[in-house]
This record gives structure tokens, C-alpha cells and sequence, in this order.
């Protein structure tokens, strides 16, 4: 009979102190959407869109880090990246939509 090894136990796709930093980062974006600005209709949808991805810490705490859920997370922080970065120049800095996102098409 052959003894077949068994797989190597795969860590979680964030670590505890990974899972923690986007709490935070929840809990500080919370309060960044009390700035007057952070209300204007426009920003809707990107608020949206970040609330969403920082939500999903608890999601992506239960899952394991194959490489499809690595791909998947790394395109996470990168949208998060640009939608973070839209709305510090808007709310922020004052600038407008529209030129905030023809700069980052350049």
C-alpha cells in the first residue's frame, strides 16, 4: 500500500493583522463620510463602492489563499487604491469629478 502525502493546509487569504487594518480603515472612512463634501450626489456610488470592498474583510478572513482568491484580493486593493484616491482629491482637495477622473485616464 503507498502512503500518499496529504496537501499543506493553506493560510487565510488576509492575515489577523491585515483583517484588523481594514476594520480600521471602515471605521476611518465612516467618519471621512461626514465631511460636507463626502455627500454630494455624484460621490454616491463611489462611496458605495468602498463601503462595499471594505466590507468584505470578513469575507476574505474565512477564505483561503489560493491563487484565484490572491488574483481576486489584489484586484480589491487596487480598485480600492483608485476609488480612495478619487475621493480624497474631490472631498478633500475640492476638485471636481470630472477632472479628478480625466487625470487618471491620462
Amino acid at each position: 500500500m503507498f502512503a500518499v502525502p496529504a496537501l499543506p493546509a493553506l493560510e487565510p487569504l488576509i492575515s489577523f493583522q491585515e483583517y484588523s487594518q481594514m476594520k480600521r480603515k471602515l471605521g476611518s472612512f465612516n467618519r471621512f463620510k461626514e465631511h460636507p463634501r463626502a455627500s454630494l450626489p455624484e460621490l454616491k456610488t463611489y462611496v458605495d463602492h468602498i463601503e462595499f470592498l471594505l466590507g468584505l474583510a470578513d469575507t476574505c478572513r474565512r477564505l483561503l489563499a489560493t491563487k484565484e482568491n490572491l488574483e481576486y484580493l489584489k484586484e480589491i486593493r487596487r480598485k480600492l487604491k483608485v476609488l480612495e484616491n478619487v475621493m480624497i482629491q474631490v472631498v478633500l482637495r475640492g476638485e471636481r469629478l470630472e477632472d479628478v477622473l480625466q487625470n487618471q485616464e491620462k
